[in-house]
């Protein structure tokens, strides 16, 4: 399993909602349906979906709702959503 400790997003790409899109500094890509934590009482809208950015310390997404993801958790669900596909 590869380790993510000191990897940073270098860019971010919203797609249609639910999909994230990073690239981290060792150039590795990874795009997930971050659909699964939609039952989180902050996760953005669908309107508040564009809104999303880099936090300050490169390692995770956030949105003005609240709601964020660390960039470990989107990796290990594109990883799995990949190997399922």
């Amino acid at each position: 399993m590869k380790q993510f400790i000191g990897l940073k997003i270098t860019s971010l790409t919203l797609g249609n909602y639910h999909l994230v899109t990073i690239k981290l500094n060792d150039n590795s890509i990874y795009t997930a349906d971050i659909s699964s934590f939609s039952n989180i009482y902050c996760y953005p809208s669908e309107a508040e979906w564009p809104a999303g950015f880099i936090g300050e310390f490169k390692a995770d997404i956030e949105w003005p709702s609240g709601f964020g993801i660390h960039l470990d958790q989107i990796a290990g669900l594109a990883i799995k959503q990949n190997q399922s596909a």
